[in-house]
């Protein structure tokens, strides 16, 4: 649905589907239809982070981060800053060409998602907007990076690499009697994680629905360590002893230590169909390009060149899947709920994970770029006249 930058007065004439009023924006309203769809394209974007996380806390993420767009768009407005007729859609085949897709397939990826490519061009309009704006308002955005400060992030990644990373949830109560009662009822699918840890977990982040965040190996203890380890993404723990209870633990995401300074990274093709559709022609395709003409004979238009991807971050049944498969050979089918999917590693080669000198000095000015962009959203909220509808 479009945006209507109109008064209040103005209301009656927009769109009865539009649904309930959920925030006013300097008098542009919010909807409950824009929360929606603006949420489905935060969780295709990125699952990992908006998934798992409880559903009020998401909702209200959301909203805020269609406050903090409609004021990025109204900045444009009063600043006078206009985009191009094409820098919208040149960004968008930018996006495409970065996930190896062809000129339309993020259109096609957010329609079989019911997501509206207008939400889409809002969010890219935002943020194009935004960008131009924190450059004007200064002739030199950041300050020179001092040699010190380069030498200590580059031991920070090094440090970092070496170790793993867990983004996990957490239930935590004191007898094991309690633990095993509701391990059974999640593992049943009876209950929801997060409904759970609100309701019985002793732990802080039971508000959040038991959501923690990123851990460090160690964070529940060397007992608990080596499960970390070997937990599959989405897998949920038994129950784990910790101090004075016992712990159910959610694994929601993992990023696995680096021992080298370069990592084998590979090229995927991917595309899925329905159940029960011939798929031999797919299974015998000789190379990435055949392969992903035989899906799109099928029907399948979704079908896309993934582009280079780390192994370490698939999941884990896929890369095993993938580790053993031979370049332009097929894989698949792998059972999803919408039907099945195929796979196919075009490429491998080696990645340096370890940043240049270089490299990290832009990181480091493009941080100084994000702090100031975030003083100058907060001051746009500050002067904003926001009303929230409960």
């Amino acid at each position: 649905m479009k945006k209507f930058f109109v008064t209040l007065l103005c209301l009656f004439a927009l769109p009865a589907y539009a649904g309930t009023l959920r925030a006013i924006v300097n008098d542009t309203p919010i909807f409950d239809r824009d929360v929606i769809m603006h949420g489905r394209l935060l969780k295709a974007q990125q699952p990992s982070v908006y998934e798992e996380m409880p559903e009020d806390v998401f909702d209200k993420a959301v909203l805020n981060n269609l406050v903090e767009e409609m004021l990025k768009i109204q900045k444009g407005l009063t600043s006078n800053i206009v985009l191009k007729e094409n820098e919208i859609e040149d960004a968008i085949i930018h996006l495409e060409q970065q996930n190896g897709m062809s000129v339309g397939g993020l259109k096609r990826l957010l329609d079989d998602a019911d997501i509206p490519i207008e939400t889409l061009r809002n969010q890219v309009q935002a943020d194009l907007i935004w960008l131009r704006y924190v450059r004007s308002q200064s002739d030199v955005v950041t300050e020179q990076v001092p040699e010190p400060a380069i030498h200590a992030r580059l031991e920070h990644i090094k440090e970092d690499m070496a170790s793993s990373r867990y983004t996990v949830a957490e239930i935590f109560v004191p007898t094991l009697e309690e633990a095993q009662n509701l391990w059974q009822q999640l593992h049943s699918g009876q209950v929801s994680f997060s409904e759970t840890a609100r309701q019985f977990s002793k732990a802080k982040s039971a508000s959040a629905g038991g959501y923690v965040g990123v851990v460090e190996e160690n964070h529940y203890g060397p007992e608990i360590a080596p499960v970390l380890r070997e937990m599959p993404v989405g897998q949920l723990s038994r129950p784990l002893a910790g101090n004075n209870g016992y712990f159910l633990l959610a694994m929601i995401d993992k990023k696995r230590a680096i021992k080298t300074d370069s990592v084998l990274i590979w090229e995927l093709a991917q595309g899925g169909q329905n159940e029960g559709d011939s798929y031999d022609s797919i299974m015998a395709a000789k190379n990435c390009s055949s392969f992903i003409q035989a899906l799109k004979k099928e029907g399948i238009n979704s079908s896309i060149q993934q582009g280079w991807v780390d192994p370490a971050q698939l999941p884990d049944d896929l890369k095993n899947l993938m580790e053993d498969a031979a370049i332009n050979e097929s894989v698949g089918p792998v059972r999803i709920p919408q039907g099945q999917m195929f796979f196919m590693k075009c490429q491998i080669k080696s990645q340096r994970v370890i940043p240049t000198e270089e490299e990290i000095r832009t990181q480091l000015e493009m941080e100084q770029m994000e702090l100031l962009s975030r003083r100058l959203l907060e001051a746009e909220k500050r002067a904003a006249v926001i009303e929230y509808k409960e």
